[in-house]
């Protein structure tokens, strides 16, 4: 193994019974990982898995959902030969009614100090 590329300033260092220390072994057998590399994995991955998507990425999905339900309900109409005013404004006037509360919900969310 050559040089690392990415340097790393801060060092954990934490003990292991015999049983856990057997058990890194195993999952890192047949892989180009020593135990301190797979452990900095593990806890990295850890670490991110609360959040799973950023903010950004939360909110074009957000964005997403919203804009294939709307259309899903369009195309459902004009399936039905349905789609008038009355009918399109439903759908829409409920996914502005959401996105208002929760915007409320998020604003209020903010404001209460931990």
């Amino acid at each position: 193994m050559g040089k690392r590329v990415t340097d790393y300033p801060h060092t954990i260092s934490f003990r292991l019974t015999d049983e856990a220390w057997n058990g890194i072994q195993k999952e890192i057998a047949g892989r180009d990982l020593t135990a301190h590399e797979w452990c900095r994995k593990a806890a990295l991955e850890r670490l991110n898995s609360d959040y799973g998507l950023s903010k950004v990425e939360r909110l074009l999905l957000e964005h997403f959902v919203r804009a294939q339900y709307l259309v899903t309900q369009g195309f459902q109409l004009l399936a039905d030969d349905n789609l008038t005013g009355d009918q399109w404004k439903t759908p829409r006037h409920c996914h502005r009614t959401s996105r208002r509360t929760h915007r409320q919900r998020a604003r209020v969310a903010s404001q209460v100090e931990p």
